[in-house]
């Protein structure tokens, strides 16, 4: 596989998950990105290692990319699905992308906090009808 830095100088500039804002403001929409930022640290495609937070029904599900697996697409990620509180989803993200990749723990967290109060406000709108 190519150098990270190769493919980001490649991708950086043309791909179809750029969200170019009129105020000058860049995002991304590509899985991986915790911050929605498009930045070469943050970025999904072109990090080997990544950590992916969205919501799957009533639950956060966290995915990985396995390195190890990386011309292999069906074993390349590792997910996990939590259905506890919102207090022990994120104890679990932060221990768990802590140990990944330590440079985006705070981001992850954030995101399952986004994600976990998404969530809640999804049932309390079902639960009101």
């Amino acid at each position: 596989m190519a150098a990270p830095q190769l493919i980001w100088e490649v991708v950086k500039g043309h791909n179809s998950f750029v969200r170019k804002n009129l105020h000058g403001t860049t995002f991304s929409a590509e899985a991986g990105n915790l911050y929605n930022k498009h930045s070469y640290k943050y970025s999904g495609l072109a990090n080997a290692q990544t950590v992916d937070i969205r919501a799957e029904g009533d639950a956060v599900k966290v995915s990985k990319k396995r390195s190890k697996f990386v011309n292999q697409p069906a074993k390349n990620v590792a997910s996990n699905i939590s259905k506890k509180n919102g207090r022990r989803v994120l104890k679990s993200v932060a221990k768990d992308v802590a140990g990944y990749r330590p440079d985006l723990k705070a981001a992850a967290v954030a995101r399952a906090s986004a994600v976990v109060k998404s969530i809640r406000a999804k049932q309390a709108a079902a639960k009101a009808q």
